[in-house]
């Protein structure tokens, strides 16, 4: 009988600890493939900027905006992007897909206004949507590292951020200032930013130092040199928004980065993002 007991008590332990580990599996595979799409949608999001934004430069020079092969490479892109959005509230738990409607309903209304804003206010309104899949990441993240107990992790994930997030800032208020033509200490303030991300690039170069080496990185910050080594250099606007986006794609780059080292530590690497 206590035999009997003994090995009954034996298989509902082994069966605990098989459910717990189990749970915690689902939970782990649920905020890895939350990172994977979201990281997709991140990238999309940046496509989708790119073309939006030449398309409505060169409408503003009164050249044809919308060629037939960016027309379907436009809406391949938005039905990608919409795809996406309702797989990540598919994904997520149900507790938390009203956050993922909320940055679902986001990306519908860029898809939707782009075409009647100028430049500026596409910039801000892609700007605006990336962050929010930055945050939202940032979410996954923090609530990963909290159930993991790693708070060496957490320590070093936090400084880092707070690096990355400083530097999405400045580059947005460098772009604030590149068609804001009505304030005549314009080119200071503009010169004033270049100086601050300047600083902002040595700072995450000490969090991946590879992707400030990148070919791109290297070419934004040689512009950005000779706007604050050069008083007299005045860049045109598209050249201004140009060094922007490769500036955008540079901390980019950095997050994915640490997100790819963190994860692996976590659970195990990302996938090589792919999205063309």
């Amino acid at each position: 009988m206590f035999v009997t007991i003994s090995m009954l008590v034996s298989v509902a332990i082994l069966g605990l600890i098989y459910t717990l580990s189990q749970q915690k599996h689902s939970a782990q595979q649920r905020k890895f493939e939350l990172l994977v799409c979201l990281r997709e949608v991140l990238a999309l999001c940046r496509q989708h900027r790119s073309l939006t934004h030449q398309t409505l430069s060169q409408l503003g020079l009164g050249q044809q905006g919308m060629t037939q092969q960016r027309q379907l490479h436009l809406q391949d892109l938005q039905q990608h992007l919409l795809e996406k959005s309702e797989q990540l509230i598919q994904i997520a738990h149900f507790d938390n897909r009203p956050s993922y409607r909320i940055l679902q309903n986001s990306l519908k209304k860029v898809l939707n206004e782009w075409s009647q804003a100028n430049v500026s206010k596409n910039q801000r309104l892609h700007g605006k949507l990336i962050r929010h899949c930055m945050y939202l990441m940032d979410d996954v993240v923090l609530a990963w590292l909290a159930e993991s107990g790693r708070e060496e992790l957490s320590d070093e994930y936090h400084m880092n951020w707070q690096q990355i997030f400083d530097a999405m800032e400045t580059l947005t208020q460098l772009r604030l200032c590149i068609d804001d033509t009505r304030n005549e200490n314009n080119g200071l303030r503009i010169r004033h930013y270049c100086e601050m991300m300047q600083r902002k690039l040595n700072q995450l170069a000490l969090i991946s130092p590879l992707t400030l080496g990148s070919p791109v990185c290297s070419s934004a910050m040689r512009q950005l040199n000779e706007v604050t080594d050069n008083t007299h250099v005045e860049l045109e606007s598209d050249a201004l928004y140009q060094l922007s986006s490769e500036l955008s794609s540079t901390i980019a780059q950095v997050y994915d980065h640490m997100l790819n080292d963190l994860v692996e530590s976590l659970y195990h690497p990302l996938p090589q993002l792919v999205v063309a």
